[in-house]
């Protein structure tokens, strides 16, 4: 009876303990997070010049595109420096985020050789359907399925010299993008530029990029686009 009554105080001595250690937790983490609120301030960092530009342009719009709120953001200051650092790069990580996850090492993939695909039939698939956005794009694809296998042929038979004319940063389009690259103005238009003349590079087709319409008009089918 006495080893009964021992165990019964000892069970009780464990569960006064675990309520304190939780209790303790509890406040712990309500004093860490009052901290981490007080620190989601942009931060005037040298290295990242445009971070207070573009906490100023999400506060203003974050609700404009729904993958803001896909990523995270609620409108807080914290949701709008956690994007800004984790999902696109334009101010430093939160010292106080866990970076674990998105340090993790990968393992490589196998190598594989690229190859041109001149049936379509599977990305017609990949592209799914419910959408009369996707319905479009799907036949849009299906229509020129045959010129797509006709310029990978020809791609994979000789490179090509491209002229790249960026045409909104002419002075004759006013190019009124530049002037607001810095000041949280939107940077879609040149994000797809970017985009466009890495994957031809990439290719390897030589590339001549302009953004005067003389040069343009100065450049005939025996102009050499070596890049």
């Amino acid at each position: 009876m006495e080893r009964i009554q021992a165990i019964a105080q000892n069970v009780s001595d464990i569960a006064v303990k675990v309520d304190q250690i939780l209790r303790h937790s509890l406040l712990l983490h309500s004093k860490v997070s009052e901290g981490r609120r007080d620190q989601c301030e942009a931060p005037s960092d040298p290295k990242f010049p445009d971070c207070s530009g573009k906490v100023e342009w999400m506060r203003a719009r974050w609700t404009s595109d729904p993958c803001y709120a896909f990523f995270g953001v609620d409108g807080t200051e914290c949701s709008f420096l956690i994007y800004l650092s984790e999902v696109e790069w334009f101010c430093p990580p939160l010292p106080w985020r866990n970076q674990t996850a998105t340090q993790r090492a990968r393992k490589p993939l196998p190598k594989v050789q690229a190859v041109f695909r001149s049936n379509l039939s599977h990305l017609l698939e990949l592209m799914g359907s419910g959408k009369e956005s996707l319905i479009f794009m799907k036949k849009r694809t299906k229509r020129l399925t045959a010129q797509w296998a006709l310029a990978a042929q020809r791609l994979a038979q000789k490179l090509g010299g491209i002229l790249v004319h960026i045409g909104f940063l002419t002075e004759e389009s006013g190019d009124v993008f530049s002037p607001r690259v810095l000041k949280g103005g939107p940077l879609g238009e040149m994000v797809q530029w970017a985009d466009i003349l890495a994957a031809l590079y990439v290719l390897g087709h030589g590339l001549r990029i302009t953004m005067f319409t003389a040069d343009v008009l100065a450049t005939d089918s025996t102009t050499r686009l070596d890049g």
